[in-house]
């Protein structure tokens, strides 16, 4: 595990430069969007840009990466998303963030699966919940910081756009330095499908997407909701940080559970606590801010972890030619759901107020806990019994020649 941590440091560096940028991008937008006055239903919509734009580069990346190499892909990808960042300071009108919202989302896909798929590829299945937590909590850290680049400049001026891009843009030096190449399997790749990931788990790909639909909708809408309750700019960015570090406190925790149980189990769990916490939210219109970013805390650290679960808990049940079209459909999936759940949780709000958000959230985690236990009656988890995995396919160093990949 150690070593695999030190190979892939320049990959997680990397990834982790992107999600700064790109957790400022989401609260900055949100925060703007509600400065011009865009409105719940618009603003939401803007951030189901970036997951519809998730789902059409899941389709795509997969064949990138197979053709020009993981850290090509990555290069490029990441470079676009810088540029995206700016485009946004061109036209200040809802219709063109929601195309630039799709661009940037299409880069993201790609930079998710490159790096899911490099991991995957790099252990076996009884060390993967604790590599993907490890990845997870890179990215979740990285997401905190940046939302507190938010203080750092005023979202109604062109400072904040441009520091997203440079971040952004910093990320390509770790991996594009790097002497070492992406995993390479003597396996035919598989194309991406939903068919064939629905094969391997129904369970994962459904909560794959309600995973997504919940964590798309708290970040894309928590930003407005403190704002109809009349927080401070620097309350806004606390609780969107909270919720993150919530998250990155458990993630690790909940990674090393996962790779000695029922990682379907575990995450039927962790659905139903964030399904019991949000309704009890519900009763209070307006809660002081301590208990706002109390429950921001809670929420983060139930729901972010069960990404990683459940991308672990499908890939355990993956064979090696499956590695690209597992990681492409599971963003898909999150795309998929990330992109309507912000609708779903939007028009609530502009139909009963802030309420609407735990509302929502609940609905959407009870869903996760539901479907999770119609599974448990249909299919029992193979993996409790046995964890075990094709030998991981090690990225080792480029010998004279940093272009390879």
């Amino acid at each position: 595990m150690r070593a695999s941590v030190l190979t892939l440091s320049t990959l997680l560096l990397g990834f982790a430069l992107m999600q700064m940028g790109n957790g400022l991008q989401g609260t900055l937008l949100a925060v703007r969007a509600g400065i011009e006055g865009f409105g719940a239903l618009p603003t939401g919509l803007i951030m189901s840009g970036f997951f519809a734009g998730m789902s059409a580069g899941s389709l795509i990346a997969p064949r990138l990466i197979d053709r020009v190499g993981h850290i090509r892909t990555f290069a490029a990808l990441a470079s676009l998303a810088s540029a995206a960042a700016l485009m946004h300071l061109a036209f200040v009108n809802p219709w063109v963030w929601i195309a630039v919202r799709c661009l940037t989302g299409f880069a993201f896909a790609g930079l998710i699966i490159v790096t899911e798929s490099w991991l995957n590829a790099s252990v076996s299945s009884d060390q993967r919940g604790r590599l993907l937590s490890i990845y997870g909590m890179a990215g979740m850290a990285a997401g905190a910081l940046g939302q507190f680049l938010l203080n750092l400049g005023d979202p109604a001026t062109f400072t904040l756009f441009v520091l997203v891009s440079i971040v952004m843009s910093l990320a390509l030096v770790p991996i594009s330095l790097a002497r070492v190449e992406g995993p390479r399997s003597e396996e035919t790749q598989e194309p991406s499908s939903l068919r064939r990931l629905w094969t391997l788990s129904p369970y994962g790909a459904v909560a794959a997407a309600l995973v997504g639909a919940s964590i798309g909708s708290f970040y894309g809408l928590a930003p407005l909701f403190a704002q109809e309750l009349d927080y401070s700019q620097a309350r806004i960015a606390a609780l969107i940080a909270f919720f993150t570090i919530g998250g990155l406190l458990l993630q690790f925790p909940l990674g090393w559970v996962s790779d000695r149980v029922s990682r379907r189990g575990l995450g039927i769990g962790l659905a139903t606590g964030g399904t019991l916490l949000m309704l009890a939210f519900i009763p209070f219109p307006a809660p002081p801010p301590i208990i706002l970013l109390a429950a921001g805390f809670a929420v983060g650290g139930l729901v972010l972890p069960a990404q990683a679960i459940a991308v672990a808990h499908v890939h355990d049940r993956a064979p090696r030619s499956a590695l690209l079209a597992v990681s492409g459909g599971l963003v898909l999936m999150q795309g998929i759901g990330a992109s309507l759940g912000p609708l779903f949780v939007g028009a609530l709000m502009d139909w009963i107020g802030p309420r609407g958000l735990p509302l929502g959230l609940a609905s959407l985690q009870g869903a996760i806990a539901l479907w999770g236990l119609l599974r448990v009656t249909i299919r029992d988890d193979p993996e409790t019994r046995e964890r075990h995995a094709a030998p991981p396919l090690t990225p080792h160093p480029v010998e004279g020649d940093l272009s390879g990949d």
